[in-house]
């Protein structure tokens, strides 16, 4: 993951429109899974927080992990205070965060950020998600994949990661 190169998009993106609303994900994951009442759920990467405080408007506990200080402070910023029981923001790795301490997870929400690391780094992420996830928990992902128009665009890097403005790397499902 390119801490820098986060830190300056969020310094430089962050009041643009659309960065600021929720993904498409987010509502669909609303709609479909989180609708229980009291979830505790864990956004991998949050960026500007845009997802983080979609949820946290919906009454769902979020715990949002970026590595990039900036998106953090800009997510904080952005939360009108009615909310802010909702969220907590860490600027935290997220592939090498113990989750363990935060149980009982219901799901952990990953929008974009799987493909950013490294094919080593997702297998020793993968475990320790499902270990920390309550029974009948969810993993809610979002990735590109080898089918995404972007795939092959860019200098190439390693099997299936390629670098245009940062590093994606491409899932092979």
């Amino acid at each position: 993951m390119d801490k820098q190169f986060w830190n300056s998009y969020y310094h430089q993106h962050a009041k643009d429109k659309e960065i600021r609303n929720s993904s498409s994900f987010a509502e669909f994951c609303v709609k479909k899974f989180f609708v229980k009442k009291n979830l505790r759920i864990i956004e991998l990467g949050a960026g500007n927080g845009r997802d983080a405080i979609f949820f946290a408007r919906k009454h769902i506990n979020v715990l949002a992990i970026d590595q990039s200080a900036d998106a953090i402070q800009h997510e904080k910023d952005m939360l009108h205070p009615d909310y802010s029981q909702y969220l907590d923001c860490k600027e935290l790795d997220f592939v090498n965060e113990d989750y363990t301490k935060y149980e009982p997870i219901d799901a952990f929400y990953s929008r974009f950020t799987i493909h950013s690391i490294t094919q080593k780094n997702e297998e020793l992420l993968l475990p320790k998600l499902y270990q920390s996830l309550k029974q009948n928990g969810l993993l809610c992902i979002e990735v590109r994949t080898i089918k995404d128009p972007m795939y092959g665009q860019g200098e190439y890097i390693d099997k299936d990661t390629y670098f245009t403005d940062h590093k994606r790397r491409f899932i092979n499902f």
